[in-house]
């Protein structure tokens, strides 16, 4: 399947400074307007950076969230209808009883219930260490020297250059890293390729502060990525004019 590559560079302000980049994928032939109904499949998660202070299933409500508001941003709150894939099985119980759906059974019925796409995605963040060798810093100081005269007063001042040179112990510096990697793919297709992709990351020196709101901005920023799109004209008839 064909695809062109969007590459964006993208710059957010976190509460410290931190740079995100997105890649998109998007097949040409995709049609975002023809889009109704989308599904959220279980997020494969792994995140090392820190203790998570809420339950597995609380956390994925919580990313699960994010990622809705990042979509809901580029395809305007209400215009698309975004549903977990709990929430999805739950409304399968409704329509065709208390056995979950799997496979091709469970694409299938998602498919009548109007969904024409789904999302799969993969999260990390860890914590990466380097170590930054001894190294040396010259610069330059200057000194002042003043000149006076004989009551005392200043007449001149000189400025001389002295350089000097500052010896950089080896220490460790930690970085933040973080990825997150959604797919789309057609529930008609759900075994074939995606239709649109995005790759984001961060990755930054960590100086304190909460892993968790990196991931927040991450998330709603390749979310918002890779359903931005522009309007298809689906009417083949070219206006007449009056």
């Amino acid at each position: 399947m064909k695809k062109f590559l969007i590459l964006i560079a993208l710059i957010f302000l976190f509460s410290s400074s931190a740079s995100a980049d997105v890649e998109v994928w998007q097949d040409p032939s995709l049609n975002f307007s023809q889009i109704k109904k989308v599904f959220i499949m279980p997020l494969d998660i792994e995140l090392k950076a820190g203790s998570q202070l809420m339950p597995a299933k609380q956390l994925n409500a919580q990313i699960n969230s994010w990622l809705i508001e990042g979509i809901n941003s580029s395809m305007g709150k209400g215009n698309l209808i975004i549903k977990t894939y709990d929430a999805l099985i739950d409304d399968m119980k409704f329509i065709y009883g208390d056995k979950v759906l799997e496979g091709d059974e469970f694409f299938k019925a998602a498919s009548e219930m109007g969904y024409s796409a789904f999302i799969k995605a993969n999260l990390t963040q860890n914590f990466v260490t380097q170590h930054v060798p001894e190294s040396t810093r010259t610069y330059t100081e200057y000194k002042e020297i003043e000149k006076r005269d004989r009551n005392g007063k200043i007449i001149e001042t000189l400025r001389i250059p002295e350089e000097k040179t500052e010896i950089i112990p080896a220490h460790d510096v930690t970085y933040l890293s973080t990825d997150f990697d959604p797919k789309i793919f057609l529930v008609n297709d759900p075994s074939g390729d995606h239709v649109a992709a995005a790759k984001g990351s961060i990755y930054r020196e960590y100086q304190g502060g909460p892993v968790m709101k990196v991931v927040e901005n991450l998330t709603k920023a390749s979310m918002r990525e890779l359903f931005k799109h522009e309007e298809k004209n689906t009417n083949s008839k070219s206006k007449r004019k009056k």
